[in-house]
């Protein structure tokens, strides 16, 4: 007996020690005490959240994903989105046709009639009224009554719809690939309506050597991206708009994919895909940071509450958080001897090529943040955001992600601000 025991206490440090491996730099793993493949991730604030899955599953958490529990869906359809306006207020969607809504924050979900048989594809809920489906066969859906009747718009085209995005009641846009075609025909095309749907401006189209362009994601009225594979090899290319979808920009995100990407602002994004890949860029998608994983898991869908604090989900029940923005942050406290007072020192070496350390000092416990900005005034990094005790600390930052340049870190903890200046040199 004690040796079967010493043989699984064995195992389950082996098994831990694989798991970090198919953990991205900088991210952690919540316990969601299930093993189906999580589909779909949305959080209303740092605290409320719910994750969708196959045969019908729902999570919620209240405490920042802390603990998970379970939901009654009322179905054992495959749930591939979700999509919250509120901590009340809530869509899933399953993998056809079939809409639930829930108006008490999922203690109860109700189905809600489609009128379609095609499959639906995406889905864009701007408040608690509006909200726009797409899907095959030029389905294209609208409710103004939140969901109790969703008319069908016509899309004009007989086109294949795949992801949909609105900033606001009037405003969005729309992929659709044209079905049937040779390999080098023009077959994608990206729409944008300014009108509720009614009517649609063609604003970019590109060749069937990529997949579907999806997703879209728009931060405001001006930026917004979307994304393609190649499909002849394992790459991803990301296109930006900074005009509306006036033009766009074809920018190599690499491979793995971007199955799910999320913007906090017109800088700072993330991308989620296969083989572990969960990327971030701080300079609107030029650049990506692509830690290197040694893992197959495929990333399906991304969300962040704000610029540090995001959740990523997969398959085997995996729940992903981080509290730095993604980034990795190797902290020492190399003494905890109390020091008499608070304070931060000038980074060395600087300038610096890709790495360099910072010291700072706590005279007491409190919560501690130490950012990095660009010139701008744009976060770039987060190195700290957490409760720590009094002592000396050492930080490395990692600065091979970003353009050479001038950067400012900031050191607030308690009354205690200060900033100083770092020279990034390639």
């Amino acid at each position: 007996m004690k040796t079967l025991i010493l043989i699984m206490i064995f195992y389950l440090s082996i098994l831990n020690q694989a798991n970090s491996q198919f953990i991205p730099p900088g991210w952690y793993i919540q316990q969601s005490n299930v093993s189906s493949t999580l589909l779909s991730v949305d959080f209303v604030d740092n605290y409320t959240g719910w994750v969708v899955g196959v045969n019908g599953l729902i999570l919620k958490t209240t405490n920042g994903g802390e603990n998970w529990f379970q939901q009654v869906s009322g179905t054992t359809r495959s749930l591939r989105e979700c999509s919250f306006v509120s901590s009340d207020i809530g869509y899933a969607f399953d993998s056809l046709s079939m809409i639930l809504k829930t108006t008490n924050s999922g203690v109860n979900w109700f189905q809600q009639f489609s009128g379609t048989s095609n499959k639906l594809t995406s889905s864009s809920i701007v408040n608690d009224s509006v909200g726009y489906l797409c899907g095959l066969n030029r389905t294209l859906l609208k409710t103004t009554n939140g969901g109790n009747n969703w008319v069908n718009m016509n899309f004009p085209d007989s086109l294949n719809l795949h992801s949909i995005y609105f900033i606001n009641n009037t405003t969005g846009w729309l992929s659709a690939e044209k079905p049937n075609v040779s390999f080098l025909d023009t077959s994608l095309f990206l729409f944008k309506t300014t009108n509720g749907g009614m009517n649609w401006e063609l604003q970019f189209k590109t060749f069937r050597n990529y997949s579907p362009l999806t997703p879209i994601f728009f931060i405001d009225s001006l930026h917004g991206w979307t994304v393609v594979q190649f499909k002849i090899v394992d790459a991803s290319y990301i296109y930006r708009t900074t005009d509306g979808g006036k033009s766009w920009s074809e920018l190599y995100l690499g491979p793995g994919g971007g199955w799910s990407i999320y913007f906090i602002n017109e800088r700072k994004g993330w991308a989620a895909g296969n083989s572990n890949r969960i990327q971030y860029t701080t300079d609107g998608g030029i650049n990506w940071v692509r830690p290197n994983t040694f893992s197959s898991r495929h990333y399906t869908s991304i969300v962040f509450s704000d610029s540090l604090t995001g959740w990523a989900v997969s398959e085997f029940g995996v729940i992903l958080k981080t509290t730095t923005g993604g980034v990795l942050t190797n902290f020492t406290n190399i003494s905890s001897e109390i020091p008499d007072e608070y304070s931060l020192s000038q980074n060395y070496p600087n300038p610096f090529n890709s790495n360099t350390i910072i010291n700072y000092q706590l005279s007491m416990f409190n919560f501690v943040s130490l950012k990095v900005y660009d010139v701008l005034g744009n976060e770039v990094a987060a190195l700290v955001n957490e409760n720590q005790n009094a002592g000396t600390y050492s930080v490395e930052f990692d600065g091979s992600g970003l353009a050479s340049g001038i950067y400012f870190y900031k050191l607030s903890a308690d009354n205690f601000n200060q900033t100083k200046k770092l020279s990034l040199v390639k």
